[in-house]
C-alpha cells in the first residue's frame, strides 16, 4: 500500500508566490480550526535548503495532504488557489501513470 501524496508548504509558496514565512503563519492560525474539525494537527517537518553562500540550513514547514492544501486554499485568492488545484490534478495524474 502506497502512502498518502502531500506536498510542503515550501512547494506550496513557490507554487503559488507567497512568501514561506508568511504561509507558515497563516497555516498555524488555521491549525486550531481544523484540529477541532478532524482532532489532528498539521505534520511540521523540516528540509534542507541551499543558501546563495553555497551553505545549507533546515527550514520548518509543514507537509500537507490534498485535503490539507486544499483547506489552506481557501484563503488564497483565485489565481493562487487555482494553482494550487491544477498541481495536485498533475500530481494525481503522475501516480495513476506510474501505477499502471
Amino acid at each position: 500500500e502506497q502512502s498518502e501524496q502531500t506536498m510542503t508548504s515550501l512547494e506550496i509558496a513557490e507554487l503559488t508566490g507567497k512568501n514561506h514565512f508568511d504561509l507558515m503563519r497563516a497555516i498555524r492560525k488555521m491549525e486550531p480550526a481544523w484540529e477541532k474539525t478532524c482532532g489532528c494537527k498539521f505534520a511540521l517537518t523540516s528540509r534542507t535548503v541551499i543558501q546563495p553562500n553555497g551553505g545549507t540550513r533546515e527550514v520548518p514547514c509543514y507537509q500537507l495532504t490534498k485535503t490539507e492544501c486544499l483547506y489552506i486554499a481557501t484563503k488564497f485568492n483565485d489565481e493562487a488557489r487555482a494553482k494550487l488545484v491544477l498541481r495536485w490534478e498533475e500530481l494525481e495524474r503522475a501516480k495513476a501513470l506510474n501505477e499502471k
